[in-house]
């Protein structure tokens, strides 16, 4: 069968399916009007055939797309004239609400899902990424200032908001805490974000984010290994450690399926002061479990909204004492 017969087909069939996106697709010519007007013989007819079906597919997605795309484009507009009608103030609240986190993912993609690889160049798995900027503006100590890092979870990141009325006049502690992160997490970020900036004490309390499985499941021992190591690091590096007690926890809301958050939390405060006292001089212990724990050993709701994070009235009480123990760390220099 030579190629060139077909060549007046090809190009009805050319026209037929290309065309500006905005205009409606030219109508397939049949293959009975093809068959008379070009003399096809069967075979050419059995050839033709499934390419006019396959084009006839393509039009007809063609046709929903632009249907799709019109409705998108009506609703944009409905949404766009109620964006319009809010407040400043309402336009700056969804913008906060809407926005990206700061950070990227540093969740794995789950088993059966597909993720290109260049993608997971932008995995932050350890959150080193989050304070790199405002490490590098912070620059080192001045002459004379006793630097005290925070290094924590959203608890230490809710309390460092407030640092400025639980510790007034004390520009010196400086908040390192991070939302959702583990003692694992922590121990990788310890050194560009706490040996770095070259602290005489680091307050940790960390832990409970570990009990609620936020980077895999995690036992006892792995959250103590953490720990150690970190105070390990903080001893070579001559930084006292101010290590807190996990604060009391009634629930996770996050993972309601972990239902021994208290016995767990009450179990790994025994060993941490326990383990502080075999390092003295070099670790400060400091109970901010018992002030926030209520009669059943989770948070008491007077000093929590949601049963794991205190509220202010919680940091104020706990601030104290984490402050009496920073004087006792300086003065064991």
């Amino acid at each position: 069968m030579k190629i060139k017969a077909f060549l007046p087909v090809f190009a009805v069939l050319a026209c037929a399916s290309l065309g500006h996106a905005q205009q409606a697709p030219a109508a397939l010519p049949s293959i009975e009007n093809l068959t008379a007007t070009l003399s096809l013989t069967p075979t050419q007819v059995s050839a033709i055939a499934p390419l006019l079906a396959d084009i006839a597919k393509t039009q007809e997605q063609s046709v929903r797309a632009r249907a799709d795309l019109a409705g998108l484009r009506g609703g944009l507009a409905e949404r766009t004239a109620v964006y319009a009608g809010l407040s400043d103030a309402q336009k700056k609240q969804l913008a906060e609400y809407i926005s990206p986190p700061a950070f990227t993912s540093r969740v794995p993609i789950l088993p059966g899902q597909h993720v290109d690889w260049p993608s997971r160049l932008d995995w932050d798995l350890a959150d080193l990424l989050v304070y790199r900027d405002k490490n590098a503006q912070l620059g080192p100590p001045a002459a004379g200032e006793n630097r005290v890092v925070f290094l924590g979870d959203s608890i230490t990141e809710n309390w460092q908001q407030q640092f400025s009325r639980v510790f007034p006049d004390k520009a010196n502690y400086i908040g390192r805490g991070r939302t959702s992160e583990t003692t694992q997490q922590m121990l990788l970020r310890f050194r560009p974000d706490v040996i770095d900036l070259k602290p005489k004490a680091v307050v940790i309390l960390a832990g409970t984010n570990d009990i609620a499985g936020n980077m895999g499941r995690s036992t006892d021992k792995m959250i103590q290994d953490n720990l150690i190591s970190m105070i390990d690091l903080a001893a070579l590096n001559k930084i006292k450690v101010v290590l807190c007690a996990i604060l009391p926890t009634t629930r996770y809301s996050w993972q309601p399926s972990v239902t021994d958050g208290t016995v767990r939390v009450i179990a790994l405060n025994k060993w941490i002061k326990e383990y502080s006292a075999t390092r003295p001089g070099e670790v400060f212990f400091v109970d901010t479990h018992a002030p926030l724990a209520g009669p059943t050993g989770g948070m008491n709701p007077q000093f929590s909204g949601d049963g794991t994070h205190p509220n202010a009235q919680g940091y104020a009480l706990i601030s104290p004492l984490v402050d009496e123990a920073i004087n006792a760390a300086f003065a064991a220099h």
